[in-house]
């Protein structure tokens, strides 16, 4: 990948732990009514997925970060 690229797979990267983020919030914010059976339940395991997918992101970022970090020069500024 150019360095291009990999600044663009940041910036992606960072939007979607952003949007995961924005998705987990809405999730845990959510009133479930009482009589709804297993329905906090099922708020806990959303809220759980986003998490761990938050997660992935934040490891693939870190990985095209260091990528960059050894093939693209830092700019002078």
């Amino acid at each position: 990948m150019t360095c291009a690229e990999l600044n663009t797979a940041v910036g992606d990267t960072a939007r979607d732990i952003s949007q995961t983020a924005i998705t987990r919030g809405k999730v845990a914010n959510t009133s479930v009514p009482n009589w709804l059976l297993g329905g906090t339940r099922v708020k806990s395991a959303v809220a759980k997925r986003e998490t761990a997918r938050i997660e992935l992101l934040k490891q693939r970022q870190e990985a095209i970060v260091a990528t960059r970090a050894n093939r693209c020069p830092r700019s002078a500024g």
